[in-house]
């Protein structure tokens, strides 16, 4: 895993300054979600990634696990390909709701074994229910889907809230980058797994954001000492039921 974040190291050093510092920002958990790919590599034989959210994370599990098949979903972003011979479905997710939309496999072999659902679910205003049952339909029967998303009842947010303070930005002007529209909870997760016909496989509790802003910084490291629930981030597995 070092050889390949060092790899995107030297890639992101290439990157304007705003890139730059969500590479850093991102960095850890980028580095969590390659390396529970790697976990549950087959020791041979073919592996199939779909990337829900084209970015680093794509560049980094490509590096990671180079023979494998990376594959990208959602709106391209034409600097972070996991390279030749990768395909990318172009879709915003917020149809998931219109089945005529879903992109279709050719084959069941097309399938995948991990899609990751890494930091998007918040940013959709379509509800979750719809898209994780377009993303079933996109995974081999002992496949899994990775699901990260930040804490809604974060100790950070609950503070807040105490001073009065809204926890959560306002949607912004830029449809491209609206921002989150609905931040969720370990319940609400395990409610859209279970009406989806998903299983729990495994939760992790933690903040793996770098984050520059002090009083986030305190927070998460006083969370760990404290209930999970009151974490930054939520990382979960689901696999079919």
């Amino acid at each position: 895993m070092g050889e390949a974040l060092a790899e995107v190291d030297r890639f992101a050093a290439t990157m304007d300054a705003e890139a730059k510092r969500y590479w850093m920002l991102h960095r850890k958990r980028f580095e969590w979600v390659a390396d529970f790919a790697c976990r549950h590599a087959p020791e041979s034989g073919d592996y199939r990634l779909l990337d829900v959210g084209n970015s680093f994370q794509t560049v980094l599990l490509k590096a990671a696990l180079p023979y494998s098949q990376v594959d990208t979903l959602g709106f391209y972003d034409y600097r972070f390909s996991a390279g030749e011979g990768s395909r990318h479905f172009e879709m915003d997710l917020n149809d998931a709701y219109l089945e005529e939309k879903w992109p279709r496999l050719e084959s069941e072999d097309a399938a995948y074994d991990l899609i990751v659902f890494a930091e998007v679910i918040e940013h959709l205003y379509t509800s979750p229910e719809q898209v994780f049952h377009f993303l079933k339909t996109l995974l081999r029967p002992s496949g899994r889907i990775l699901v990260q998303t930040p804490n809604a009842a974060a100790l950070k947010k609950r503070l807040r809230l105490l001073c009065g303070k809204n926890p959560y930005e306002l949607i912004r002007l830029d449809r491209g980058n609206p921002g989150h529209f609905r931040e969720l909870t370990v319940a609400d997760l395990r409610g859209y797994a279970k009406r989806c016909g998903l299983q729990v496989e495994g939760v992790w509790m933690d903040s793996k954001l770098v984050d520059g802003k002090r009083f986030d910084r305190v927070c998460d490291r006083i969370s760990r000492y404290l209930p999970a629930g009151l974490r930054g981030g939520i990382s979960m597995s689901l696999r079919l039921g």
